[in-house]
């Protein structure tokens, strides 16, 4: 029994020290393992590491030159912009003083015009004229022309005369191949040549006509 027990204890410690001397091996290679992998990292990092720094260097190259180029271009683009602005400001300019030159300047030659062949059909040649004698309109002289001169209160007559003793168009007095006639048109108070009621009688210079309360004075250009 005693026997065996210091044989166990025996078997015992030989087995602790195969199993120390077994992990210190296997420490030693795991050292070893790790110690080269280190190195293999430490290889192969290193290149990538300048790989990475030299790529990294050329794109900073690239954006800068990038950059360059596009303020070049916007410089460009600026220049060119204001050069056609600045044009465009000159011709907008210029056709302002187009639009805004007159038609006539100082230092123009003057232009003879022609207006021998204008005529104006509203004017009529005077033939002769009556003027009033008495009444608002006393000393006021109404124009004769060739045709009919109708005498009364309406506007439309060429003789407006303000009586209330007269009509719309009381009488006329008519020009036709170089005579004058004063016609009564039916009036309520009638019509007058030198104190003498009429109807229809011809008329000479300096007749005397009274149509209503007014007198009137006739005279004629021929």
């Amino acid at each position: 029994m005693v026997m065996d027990f210091f044989k166990g204890l025996v078997r015992g410690r030989v087995e602790g020290v195969r199993a120390g001397a077994q992990a210190k091996v296997y420490g030693a290679k795991a050292r070893a393992q790790s110690k080269a992998a280190n190195s293999f990292n430490k290889a192969i990092d290193k290149p990538l590491e300048k790989a990475k720094e030299k790529a990294k260097e050329a794109a900073k190259k690239g954006k800068d030159k990038d950059d360059k180029s596009k303020d070049k271009d916007k410089d460009k683009g600026e220049e060119k912009v204001g050069w056609f602005s600045s044009k465009k400001k000159e011709e907008s300019k210029g056709s302002a003083r187009q639009a805004q030159k007159p038609d006539f300047e100082p230092g123009d030659k003057t232009q003879a015009i022609d207006i021998s062949g204008l005529t104006d059909e509203r004017s009529t040649d005077v033939v002769g004229w009556v003027v009033a004698l008495n009444g608002p309109l006393k000393g006021k002289d109404f124009r004769l022309v060739t045709g009919r001169n109708f005498i009364g209160t309406a506007a439309d007559c060429e003789v407006v005369l303000y009586d209330p003793y007269l009509s719309t168009k009381h009488s006329v007095i008519r020009h036709e191949n170089g005579e004058f006639q004063l016609i009564d048109l039916d009036s309520t108070n009638g019509s007058f040549v030198n104190d003498r009621r009429i109807t229809k009688t011809e008329l000479i210079d300096n007749d005397k006509i009274r149509i209503g309360r007014t007198e009137m004075k006739f005279k004629s250009l021929f």
